[in-house]
């Protein structure tokens, strides 16, 4: 049965302490830093074993965590509207009386979004 430091054992490992194979920690001098007993409790002597453990767990949750999808872009259209002339100024446009077509309108292309159905 897999102890609970045995799963950080390859980051303490790369920190110099040693994971034997009851699930003890050891330092570098050979005094022990942490355990398990036999009724799954953990205990740790050494704060650095603990930072080891949490950063190794926080890494492989990050790892286990799937890839974020792109938003796909909303299906467009382009579509043509009437809307008011205007000039540089952004003033209205008024209509001269003496041509047959309207100034004051002009046709504008846009693009819209198509709903779902």
């Amino acid at each position: 049965m897999q102890k609970y430091y045995h799963k950080y054992q390859k980051a303490l490992e790369e920190h110099g302490y040693r994971v034997d194979e009851y699930g003890y920690v050891w330092d570098f001098a050979g005094n022990q830093s942490a355990g398990e007993d036999n009724y799954g409790n953990v205990q740790s002597k050494d704060p650095n074993v603990t930072n080891i453990c949490i950063l190794a767990q926080a890494e492989m949750d990050a790892a286990d965590k799937p890839a974020l999808k792109a938003k796909p872009k909303p299906r467009t259209k382009k579509v043509q509207k009437i809307v008011p002339a205007v000039d540089a100024d952004g003033n209205r446009i008024k209509d001269d009386p003496s041509t047959d077509i309207d100034e004051s309108y002009a046709v504008k292309t846009v693009e819209e979004v198509v709903k779902k159905k």
